[in-house]
């Protein structure tokens, strides 16, 4: 069964990862695409500028991009607007809580219920250096 899930992961996390996180990439206002070294992130600010970072970068409720130092790590904006990271790739559930995988470069997804499913167990998000 957990054979299943994890190469269920696999191949959803794609399609349902949080898009601050897809890739490392993200296209700026003018349409450039500016992309993070391996295991970083990208995410566009308010002013639609792209912000690369080290690990996974979200976008907090004040329009701040904020990035975790960890390669390989995810971030995710909390139900609070407040931007959290953890090990492997973050996703908010339907409570607004941040649940990262536990594992660096690990997947993560919301199921139909709403509730995070990671790869290797899931873990709060905590908040992010400079958050």
């Amino acid at each position: 069964m957990k054979i299943l899930l994890c190469a269920l992961l696999a191949i959803a996390s794609p399609l349902l990862m949080n898009s601050a996180n897809a890739g490392g990439c993200a296209k700026n206002s003018m349409g450039e695409v500016i992309c993070a070294p391996p295991g970083g992130g990208a995410a566009v600010n308010s002013m639609g500028q792209v912000v690369t970072g080290r690990g996974g970068c979200a976008r907090n409720s004040m329009g701040r991009v904020v990035c975790s130092d960890t390669p390989g790590s995810g971030a995710a904006v909390s139900g609070m607007g407040r931007v959290l990271t953890g090990p492997g790739e973050c996703v908010t559930n339907n409570m607004g809580q941040v649940m990262c995988s536990s594992l660096p470069l690990g997947g993560a997804a919301i199921n139909a219920m709403g509730q995070a499913v990671c790869a290797g167990g899931c873990v709060p998000g905590t908040e992010a250096p400079g958050e």
